[in-house]
């Protein structure tokens, strides 16, 4: 049995996707798989911040256009990257045991941030949240891969710090540039961050089978939680939203977090459910937040950054 696997060409990628083959290869150790990369429009254009590109999928949707036309068997995607909205004949196969999803700092140390120290992020999420928090910095935008992430601390750029997924640093074998983990509490991470999700064609049965194997009960529980409630608040994952789930037995635990782009805004949601209603779970915790002001935060986000007021579908 041949798969072919469709991912990006990014070191991160081809690692995300080598562990997912060793993982079946685990399981069913006759597999043959054949890797097909390709570039999405976000890795063609290295300029344009990502909130800029205007639509959702800006990593996924050459993909799914592959598995559509029949020329991969499935696809590996890092979950954060996924829409909540997947296309017509997909399915998210398989959610595999999640990495650490928290977000981390490289470099100085949040308390050791000099006032007016520079921290590189491209995410808006992150520069929100590290402004509520040292609203003394300035936060400055970056793109590209890990490794060129972390050389603009020591290189022209001269940045005091990159905040990064510790999951993607873990992946590619450069944990040890991990300065500080930001507490998930105070620094809610992306909805899916750390989680892998493979994609695959709702009708090819065969291949989802293979592909359940791996799946991680756990971690889809988490995952639909967090990707239920961004659906629901219909924000794209560009968005300063953050999550944190933690387990109380067989209970899921998910704060939600709503931060606006100076930092000077907040609000959190906490709700619980059995981990079997996860989608329930995720559902609640979006209605505190609309009720608590966040969808108003939300708007605000987008249409500074746009001039439009209506978000796209997440």
């Amino acid at each position: 049995m041949l798969l072919r696997v469709g991912t990006r060409r990014s070191p991160l990628a081809l690692a995300q996707t080598n562990f997912i083959i060793g993982l079946i290869k685990e399981i069913r150790p006759e597999i043959e798989f054949e890797i097909r990369s390709i570039a999405t429009v976000a890795d063609k254009d290295r300029v344009s911040e990502f909130h800029q590109f205007g639509m959702v999928g800006v990593f996924t949707t050459e993909h799914e256009g592959q598995l559509l036309r029949g020329e991969v068997d499935f696809v590996v995607h890092s979950l954060k990257d996924l829409p909540t909205s997947l296309q017509d004949g997909l399915t998210l196969a398989a959610v595999p045991q999640r990495e650490d999803p928290r977000d981390v700092l490289c470099g100085a140390t949040l308390k050791g941030l000099k006032q007016g120290a520079r921290v590189g992020t491209g995410s808006l999420r992150r520069r929100s949240q590290i402004l509520n928090l040292r609203p003394d910095v300035t936060v400055v935008p970056i793109r590209g891969n890990v490794g060129p992430r972390l050389a603009k601390i020591e290189g022209e750029d001269g940045l005091d710090a990159v905040i990064l997924a510790q999951a993607g640093l873990s992946r590619l074998g450069l944990g040890e540039a991990t300065t500080e983990v930001l507490d998930p509490q105070r620094f809610p991470y992306a909805v899916g961050q750390g989680a892998l999700g493979v994609e695959a064609r709702s009708q090819d049965t065969h291949v989802i089978e293979v592909l359940q194997a791996i799946e991680c009960r756990q971690t889809r529980a988490e995952v639909d939680a967090e990707r239920e409630m961004m659906h629901a608040l219909g924000a794209g994952c560009s968005l300063p939203v953050g999550a944190f789930c933690s387990w109380k037995g067989d209970r899921l635990v998910l704060q939600a977090q709503i931060t606006s782009l100076d930092g000077q805004e907040q609000v959190v949601a906490i709700e619980e459910q059995p981990g079997e209603r996860a989608k329930e779970l995720g559902l609640a915790a979006a209605e505190t937040l609309k009720a608590r002001g966040g969808e108003k935060i939300l708007h605000g986000s987008y249409r500074e950054f746009t001039g439009h007021f209506r978000m796209p579908r997440a």
